[in-house]
């Protein structure tokens, strides 16, 4: 983690060096899709837990490498082990979970060629990392329910191991790849896939060993089951499995959100003047040009009213 820290602000830093010239802001949005990697889903994303993502952003392009983007992203993530083997004994765990994700940080992009809304039609791929906070709410399944599982402390959070309750405010390092095209001088669509590394082993409420169930379940029967699934699954009685593994403490959870984004190039006040195929929208050559505009259409009107004038006297004339 520290690594990754110093080579986020190395990068951070290389990109404040290029020449700062042609700022620019746009906003935009992403619509796409979400998955998970942790306790329930060690092998990589499973293909039946894809979730629907979406988010809004705004970015201030520095120059033509350089950008800066804030965004809010808002996403489902879930795991089962109904995806795993039975080699492992992963299936035999019978764990579930899902979790609406919360995510709002910035992210710095650094262009592998050089953009610019000038440019025709131009597909440019760029890198990014940054900082997010987010929020989650782990829920499990339970005859036909949905149950938050932090407050249950299902693997002896609060009095019974005296172990403080996971907070479900996280922080992530979200870092990925994308590319972008410019429609035209307005309009820009791309495809985006990020990466986030969670600061937490609790996305899925499942990190460490399994608690004393039987003592558990006699403070809370909900809690002591949802703890420990596995005789829901298997048909011989189990026992009581306290200080076994229930997940693996030594690695954090990731999540992963991509999708296609739209964005506008935003305009007048908000920074194009620099070019001149903006200066249309630009205040001081805007207002000059309705006015000669204005001017150029009321002589028209006066030589369309002088005609029919002389139309109407002409029959007089005779």
């Amino acid at each position: 983690m520290r690594k990754l820290s110093c080579i986020i602000i190395a990068f951070l830093f290389f990109s404040m060096t290029f020449q700062v010239h042609a700022q620019w802001n746009e906003a935009g949005i992403l619509i796409g899709g979400a998955n998970y990697v942790g306790d329930l889903s060690p092998n990589g994303m499973a293909p039946e837990e894809y979730n629907l993502a979406f988010g809004i952003f705004g970015r201030y392009n520095l120059n033509k490498y350089v950008s800066f983007k804030g965004h809010f992203n808002k996403a489902k993530i879930s795991g089962d082990d109904a995806n795993n083997s039975y080699v492992d004994g992963l299936r035999q765990r019978n764990l579930s979970f899902r979790s609406n994700i919360l995510e709002v940080g910035i992210v710095n992009e650094f262009n592998l060629t050089p953009y610019d809304p000038r440019d025709e039609k131009s597909a440019v791929p760029y890198i990014f990392a940054g900082v997010s906070l987010f929020y989650y709410n782990p829920q499990a399944e339970f005859k036909g329910g949905w149950f938050d599982l932090r407050p249950l402390g299902t693997e002896g959070q609060g009095n019974l191991m005296n172990m403080e309750p996971y907070s479900t405010i996280g922080f992530s390092v979200p870092f990925g790849m994308g590319f972008k095209w410019n429609l035209s001088h307005l309009v820009n669509i791309g495809a985006e896939f990020g990466m986030r590394m969670a600061v937490t082993d609790y996305l899925d409420d499942v990190s460490g060993r399994y608690p004393d169930v039987d003592q558990l379940s006699m403070q809370d029967p909900l809690a002591g089951t949802l703890s420990f699934r596995s005789p829901e699954f298997m048909v011989e009685e189990m026992e009581n499995p306290i200080g076994t593994f229930r997940g693996d403490p030594s690695t954090n959870d990731w999540y992963f959100i991509g999708g296609i984004t739209m964005s506008v190039n935003l305009t007048d006040k908000y920074g194009m003047e620099w070019d001149p195929q903006f200066k249309s929208f630009s205040k001081d050559v805007r207002e000059p040009w309705i006015k000669k505009k204005s001017k150029e259409e009321k002589n028209r009107n006066k030589l369309k009213r002088k005609a029919k004038k002389i139309e109407i006297l002409e029959p007089m004339d005779h």
